[in-house]
């Protein structure tokens, strides 16, 4: 029965050839499902980016946005809803990837405008963008478990002031954060950072058309002149500071008036003075809404006049004890005033060169200690009365002098 084998082995091959093609049109399928799920979940994601926190999001985070999940997307703000409660203006928050059982997700972006009610702090950082002097900005970076993160903050004026708050204001405060693909927060590229910088602008921007407050937009923004004049004022030479030459620091910055600071160091490489005057010295200002916030700084540390850490204690005679191992002897000096960017506070330090290298410790009897004082003072009037100075370029008037304090680990 030969004949009756090779019909059955031509049926069996038949069959299996049959099943084999149906499981890989199966797989094939399957795999094509997939293809289109994940396609299908792309555009969804892009298209979520594209109109999360009021279409304000840069086009460039396209590269961040995943396929295999999809995006979760928190916002808030009057701005958003009318008649929603929140002490925002735009508070939105996007994220892709991670999951209950992760620390983060695998990238984030969250943007929030709000109306600023009594204080804010100073942002940190240069600025990638020109800003006028009404406004003021900064960019900082931070690690992740993946990647990094690019934050932009930036403070601005509206000078019809932002309706719908619980009280009036006419400052408004925008934070960005954004993801990076650098491996760690010191290699973000400047191209992330001018990222973080334009969507700041442009939430700052779109919030003051929104509430039409007033205000030439900041996009618009010319890059200021560059000009060392503000801090000419610190002149070592006609201050009678140590002697040789002196480094200084925020000498090229340009007027701003919510806040202005200036520095210098004596350069010490070249030895040691051979009295203890001056090697250090510095000036800052802080006007309107970051006024209260740099007092509060300091204020938590006891480096406030009239605290209780702003004093000292001395030996016989008035006499002030100094080891190798501690703090400089950073003597400040404070005052307020009323300036353009509103209640200002004034601090300027000084610092004296102590020589160690012969003894174990300096001495600093109330003669010298005195001078100390007096520098810190001719700082203070230097810096008060200078034509090109902050403070006259702020119409400062009203001063009162504050009182010192001692700031160094005793």
């Amino acid at each position: 029965m030969p004949g009756m084998r090779d019909v059955r082995r031509r049926t069996w091959l038949v069959v299996t050839g049959v099943a084999v093609l149906a499981l890989v049109a199966a797989g094939t399928g399957i795999a094509v499902a997939r293809s289109q799920e994940r396609e299908e979940r792309l555009a969804a994601n892009q298209d979520q980016l594209t109109h999360a926190c009021a279409g304000l999001l840069p086009g460039e985070l396209r590269s961040f946005v995943p396929d295999d999940s999809a995006g979760v997307l928190e916002e808030y703000g009057t701005l958003l809803a009318p008649r929603q409660q929140s002490r925002a203006l735009l508070d939105c928050t996007l994220t892709w990837g991670g999951g209950d059982e992760r620390w983060e997700p695998d990238a984030q972006v969250r943007v929030r405008a709000q109306a600023v009610l009594g204080r804010a702090d100073a942002p940190g950082g240069g600025f990638e963008l020109p800003l006028p002097s009404s406004a003021l900005g900064g960019v900082s970076t931070d690690d992740r478990l993946h990647g990094s993160q690019v934050s932009a903050t930036l403070l601005t004026e509206c000078p019809r002031g932002l309706s719908g708050r619980v009280r009036p204001s006419k400052d408004l405060l925008v934070a960005v954060d954004l993801p990076s693909r650098a491996d760690d927060e010191y290699d973000v590229p400047e191209a992330d950072r001018l990222l973080a910088s334009r969507t700041a602008v442009r939430v700052a921007d779109w919030v003051s058309r929104e509430q039409g407050c007033g205000g030439r937009p900041l996009a618009e923004a010319e890059k200021p002149e560059r000009t060392d004049s503000l801090c000419a004022w610190l002149s070592p030479e006609a201050l009678g500071f140590a002697a040789g030459r002196w480094t200084f620091d925020a000498h090229d910055t340009p007027y701003n008036k919510r806040a202005g600071a200036c520095g210098g160091r004596w350069d010490d490489t070249a030895g040691q003075a051979s009295e203890a005057r001056t090697k250090a010295a510095s000036a800052e200002s802080w006007s309107g809404v970051l006024a209260p916030g740099a007092y509060e700084r300091f204020g938590g540390s006891g480096h406030v006049p009239g605290s209780a850490q702003s004093r000292h204690k001395r030996g016989p005679e008035g006499q002030l004890t100094f080891e190798p191992s501690g703090d400089d002897p950073l003597l400040a000096l404070w005052a307020r005033s009323v300036c353009d960017g509103g209640p200002t506070f004034h601090r300027v330090t000084v610092t004296p060169a102590l020589d160690f290298r012969h003894q174990d410790e300096v001495v600093l009897g109330k003669k010298e200690w005195r001078r100390v004082s007096a520098d810190a003072r001719a700082v203070l009037d230097r810096y008060l009365t200078a034509d090109d100075g902050w403070p006259r370029r702020a119409h400062c008037r009203d001063t009162e002098i504050m009182g010192e304090v001692e700031e160094w680990q005793g």
